[in-house]
């Protein structure tokens, strides 16, 4: 564990590979991203504009959600990009605008950087195998365990420590994760549902002690004012909701 690579916060550049197949030839399609930082994944999530609405259905009252995933993907595509590796237009391979990169291939390359979930305990590790433990209700530290993807490699033991939230900032959170905005004069009871990641960038730096598992400029991070400017904006929300057990 101490040999494992941390995960860079403050890279120059971020490569993202999508290995496909069609027509029984292989692609490898290499894509150079400028690092997304808070305003680009604010914005994405800002243009998701998912909504919930009531409808009809077959005669019964119904709730549709709608997501603009696609749409959404394609802005902060288009605005990180730098350059393509992989790709033609015309004769031979050359240097290819964002407008001509498919839709789709620009939502798998957006899904990867968003690659971020709890670590999962080996598969050879049951319930069984670890008897229950007595829940402290005194511990001054709270650790949650991340993994992420990043150019190729899996990066485990993306470790989050925070002090323990109080019951304001648990009311606080689940203000945040509820949040709904109601479309005055709609013909149906619509709501939109906001970006969440302000609020919860805002309450993970008021909690977060330290981490382990990351570097910038392959230094490891100590400095709790350094995880506050640097930890990944999305590594911030999964860690928060995971810590509130969402």
């Amino acid at each position: 564990m101490e040999n494992e690579k941390a995960f860079e916060l403050a890279p120059e550049e971020i490569e993202v590979c999508l290995r496909l197949t069609r027509n029984g030839e292989r692609f490898q399609l290499l894509h150079f991203l400028r690092p997304p930082n808070f305003e680009d994944w604010r914005d994405y999530e800002r243009n998701l504009r998912g909504c919930i609405e009531s409808v009809e259905s077959d005669g019964e009252e119904a709730l549709r959600f709608d997501a603009r995933t696609l749409e959404a993907a394609e802005a902060l595509y288009d605005r990180i990009l730098r350059r393509t590796e992989g790709y033609r237009a015309g004769e031979g391979a050359n240097e290819v605008p964002a407008e001509k990169i498919p839709l789709g291939h620009k939502e798998m390359v957006v899904r990867g950087l968003a690659g971020v979930a709890l670590a999962v305990p080996p598969a050879s590790q049951t319930e069984q195998d670890v008897p229950p433990a007595a829940f402290a209700l005194d511990s001054e530290a709270v650790e949650v365990t991340l993994e992420a993807g990043r150019n190729g490699r899996i990066h485990q033991n993306l470790v989050h420590v925070f002090r323990p939230p109080t019951a304001a900032e648990t009311i606080t959170f689940s203000r945040i994760s509820s949040q709904a905005l109601y479309v005055r004069g709609s013909k149906n009871l619509k709501s939109i549902l906001p970006s969440r990641l302000p609020g919860m960038v805002a309450l993970y730096d008021k909690l977060i002690e330290q981490v382990r598992g990351y570097a910038v400029a392959g230094n490891p991070v100590t400095d709790r004012a350094v995880i506050v400017k640097q930890m990944d904006p999305l590594h911030k929300k999964v860690a928060l909701q995971n810590l509130f057990g969402e």
